[in-house]
């Protein structure tokens, strides 16, 4: 348990603090955003698909991931990176009908760099911290 000083008084001359536990919290706490697009008409071909990847997954490119796994180089490390923005491409008509198939892209920060790079979902692949062994 956490004790918090909530405040100091004084009785008969003896100072007192009066203190208030706090809970621990083992669990993460977790942020959700949630969308809803506007109602397409049933004779669209095109829908909203939910997002493969969300925030803070840890991702690699795919390009990379299938190099090393054709030529089974498990000595070389693989680059990953954390989502750290995402966008919802859609584009759409003036009376709000969709134009094509929205997508997702997906804004990725290095370790070594302040500067987001956008990929498109299709080029990441998520990496696994518990399954290194991916070969």
């Amino acid at each position: 348990m956490t004790y918090t000083e909530i405040q100091t008084i004084e009785a008969a001359g003896v100072p007192y603090t009066e203190y208030r536990t706090e809970p621990e919290i083992d669990e993460d706490v977790i942020i959700t955003v949630e969308f809803t697009p506007n109602k397409q008409s049933p004779d669209s071909e095109y829908y909203y698909s939910q997002p493969q990847f969300i925030f803070g997954d840890m991702v690699a490119t795919k390009q990379q991931w299938e190099h090393i796994y054709k030529y089974r180089l498990p000595e070389t490390e693989l680059d990953t990176f954390r989502i750290c923005a995402m966008e919802l491409v859609d584009s759409l008509t003036p009376n709000g009908e969709l134009l094509s198939q929205p997508r997702w892209k997906y804004g990725l920060r290095s370790s070594h760099s302040k500067d987001l790079v956008w990929f498109e979902e299709q080029a990441l692949v998520r990496v696994t911290p518990s399954n290194p062994d991916w070969f």
